[in-house]
């Protein structure tokens, strides 16, 4: 099967940066271009194979099962998750050709290279998982890659606090999501996603516990209120790549992950994301308790884009201000979420492809000017523009990409969000709907600090000359223009969602 074929192949790769590695005494100041262009070519397999295989599964739903055992892995491949996976590989293959300008030749490319594959074959495991066991296993892995990349700045003090901060919270949620694991299978006897709306049949109450669990579990890692505190703190001291890759695909594949967990539980989405089960199952749910669970998710999508909007506002600090705006974009797939519905499924996942291509662009630039834009303070890209156009003008539009100001794909995916609350034909919807509206207006008043700053003429005594690496700023610029042919012909992707 291709699948393990993919996964296979981005597993060798890993091992072959560490082997790759070893021989620095040989190739000396071009080991980051040697061992990363390795993974570079293991992740254009990855993709190619994915982007051949992408037709079967427009149709159909696939399920693959090795053996015939209610503990068996279990993948499941349809046109949503291979959507998500080419989003996975195609921003995770950008990050790579970034890193190789980016990481110095006294750092260690094999071990940075070897965990970004692990990040993102775990991120592959995650998206196609069927199984409760299996999605665990594959997210402990990408938590673990997660926080080695984090605290890859070994030197620097306030990466390792972050990505123990990171370690102690995310391991807490996996704690929680394995006991909401254990409640599923005691009162199912299955650990397999389709078998999830059987959680309220016995026990409903019990069963909405594990619910809850399950979603507070893997909701760390999505950074939803209120355990959203270590992505701003990651996301700022991470390298650049890793800040990239972490914005651009992990926090999205998180919100994925909560589609598929509560997906077999509620109806219409039950068809869409895993096999169907039969419509019997599905009318014995109280409705009580699917009301207030789907309140509650309501409740927590406008507090998570909240808290992301007033944090952004609140910050001097670019990579901050973009991390809290991660948190709000969450808000705003939450909020799709909510609505159980097809048109919500479809703007979230139409949402991942876009926000990703944006905000992954945004990071890599505040990697750029010789990486004298790490701190990332505003006070850095004051009358860039003035200095170097191409540079000054990527930040700019960007942060227009971020405000989903057209032709921007992201116009197109936050208009199917709106588009799904309204659709509901519901009070508390038609609400939301203006929550979210007022909170994407709001977010105007941090991304146009961006724009001020960096077309603002700078000041005589301020001589400072800006050095800006070309070869850092194709990648960016690529997916900025990737997202722009987007917001031109949104249908090419949106047709293969539909």
């Amino acid at each position: 099967m291709w699948l393990t074929d993919v996964m296979m192949v981005l597993f060798a790769g890993a091992m072959l940066s560490l082997l790759l590695d070893l021989g620095k005494k040989w190739y000396g100041s071009f080991r980051p271009v040697i061992v990363g262009a390795a993974s570079i070519l293991v992740l254009a397999f990855a993709l190619i194979d994915v982007m051949m295989n992408w037709s079967a599964t427009l149709t159909q739903t696939v399920s693959i099962q090795p053996t015939v055992s209610e503990l068996a892995s279990l993948y499941i491949l349809n046109k949503f998750s291979i959507f998500v996976l080419f989003t996975v590989l195609a921003i995770g293959l950008a990050v790579s050709f970034y890193s190789l300008k980016y990481l110095d030749p006294s750092q260690s490319a094999g071990p940075f290279f070897a965990l970004m594959l692990l990040l993102i074959v775990s991120l592959v495991g995650i998206v196609t998982a069927g199984d409760l066991l299996e999605l665990f296993l594959f997210w402990e892995g990408m938590s673990v890659a997660a926080y080695g990349l984090v605290a890859f700045n070994k030197k620097v003090t306030v990466s390792l606090e972050a990505a123990l901060k990171y370690l102690f919270l995310a391991g807490t949620g996996s704690l929680i999501a394995l006991f909401g694991i254990a409640i599923v299978y005691i009162l199912t006897g299955s650990i397999q996603l389709n078998q999830l709306a059987l959680v309220f049949q016995s026990d409903p109450r019990l069963g909405a516990l594990g619910l809850i669990m399950l979603v507070m579990g893997f909701g760390v890692e999505a950074a939803i209120f209120p355990l959203h505190t270590w992505l701003p703190d990651a996301y700022s001291a991470a390298p650049t790549p890793v800040s990239a890759v972490l914005a651009g695909v992990v926090t999205e594949t998180a919100v994925f992950a909560l589609i598929k967990i509560i997906s077999p539980i509620f109806t219409p989405m039950i068809q869409l994301i895993t096999p169907a089960l039969t419509m019997s199952v599905t009318q014995t749910q109280p409705s009580g308790v699917f009301g207030v669970l789907q309140f509650a998710l309501v409740i927590v999508a406008v507090l998570t884009m909240l808290v992301g909007n007033l944090g952004a506002l609140s910050q001097g600090n670019i990579k901050r201000m973009l991390s809290y705006s991660s948190i709000a974009h969450v808000g705003y797939m939450l909020a799709a979420l909510a609505t159980f519905s097809t048109v919500g499924v479809v703007a979230i996942l139409f949402h991942i492809w876009n926000h990703g291509l944006v905000k992954s662009s945004f990071f890599m630039l505040t990697g750029n000017k010789g990486k004298a834009l790490e701190d990332s303070d505003l006070g850095n890209v004051k009358g860039l523009f003035h200095q170097n156009r191409l540079t000054g003008g990527m930040f700019a539009f960007s942060s227009l990409g971020m405000l989903g100001v057209p032709p921007f794909g992201t116009f197109w995916s936050e208009l199917l969000i709106i588009q799904a609350l309204l659709a509901t034909q519901s009070l508390t919807f038609y609400a939301l709907a203006v929550v979210v509206v007022l909170n994407i207006v709001f977010s105007v008043g941090y991304f146009s600090k961006v724009i001020t700053s960096v077309v603002r003429k700078p000041s005589a005594d301020s001589a400072s000359t800006v050095s800006v690496s070309w070869s850092l700023t194709i990648i960016p610029l690529l997916l900025l223009l990737l997202s722009l042919l987007t917001g031109f012909v949104p249908w090419l992707l949106l047709g293969r969602l539909s």
